[in-house]
């Protein structure tokens, strides 16, 4: 990394079975922040991290969160913005997947649409698990591959396949030793998708009321709310309110934006109020985020 960004290094490896391999081993030496915006073209990511808890804060559509050690596999559909001060460690390694490589290999498995929707679902509401000792193990024999040898590219490409091994496997068997079933078919499935799009599109605007969103989604309001919660974990106006203030933050963070402008943009026409349901939210006024900074 060029010295006033960083010490250390970010490389991308194409391996010969088809995955990507992008790995980051660095200290930042200024504030940073990344991001990526949702595609429509589908692929996916198994992120396996390791960054300092005080000083990181990253954040997606479905996601406000800090933490030390996560593995969780995402999807190009949703946006990600990761924010990091000056002196954070930062150690990563993502596998990038196209759909057809993930199809490909869950076709080959037993129960593969069960695991898909499964997969689906886990996707959608961004379930991170934290790093056991083994996924550590071989991230760290991928880190000590520092030489561009035939050797060490082969090592690389096979801890890749085994961390794939490893995850898939650990949620092959939470599947088989939950005793739920998933209650959601297919197509109410993919009618709540469209739903949740629609309701966190323009924060701007007031969100949707629920007999419209159920009149959307051909369902019964009761229905539309049981459903929605099963699948995406919160109330509907609790989730949209998440990520009203996950924008919010975001936005702020960006330093592009006055907090005037930041709740004016999320439909806050009194900054009271927008103040108020912030601090409700991360424990601090906008404006305290701002001056942190």
């Amino acid at each position: 990394m060029p010295e006033q960004a960083g010490n250390g290094y970010i490389k991308s490896i194409l391996l010969h079975n088809g995955l990507q391999v992008h790995i980051s081993n660095y200290t930042l030496n200024d504030d940073c922040s990344f991001q990526r915006k949702k595609t429509q073209e589908a692929y996916f990511i198994l992120r396996l991290e390791e960054i300092a808890l005080d000083n990181q804060t990253e954040m997606n559509e479905n996601e406000l969160e800090k933490s030390k050690s996560i593995v969780v596999l995402t999807s190009s559909k949703f946006d990600w913005i990761f924010y990091a001060q000056k002196g954070t460690p930062i150690k990563a390694i993502n596998i990038i997947l196209s759909k057809q490589w993930l199809d490909n290999f869950l076709d080959a498995e037993k129960n593969t649409e069960y695991i898909k929707k499964y997969l689906s679902l886990k996707i959608s509401s961004f379930n991170y698990e934290p790093l056991d000792l083994e996924y550590k193990r071989l991230m760290n024999e991928i880190f000590q591959c520092t030489e561009d040898t035939p050797f060490e590219y082969l090592t690389i490409e096979n801890r890749a396949m085994l961390l794939l091994e490893r995850f898939f496997t650990r949620m092959y068997h939470k599947i088989n030793s939950e005793t739920h079933e998933v209650k959601v078919s297919e197509d109410d499935f993919q009618r709540l998708v469209q739903i949740e799009t629609e309701l966190i599109k323009d924060f701007s605007e007031p969100a949707p009321g629920i007999p419209k969103l159920a009149r959307m989604a051909a369902m019964s309001p009761s229905k539309l709310k049981m459903i929605f919660r099963d699948i995406y974990g919160l109330p509907i106006y609790q989730y949209y309110q998440k990520h009203r203030m996950n924008k919010a933050k975001a936005m702020l963070l960006s330093q592009k934006y006055t907090v005037r402008e930041v709740g004016e943009g999320i439909g806050y026409s009194n900054l009271s109020n927008f103040a108020k349901a912030f601090k409700k939210s991360f424990d601090q006024l906008p404006s305290d985020l701002l001056h942190n900074k």
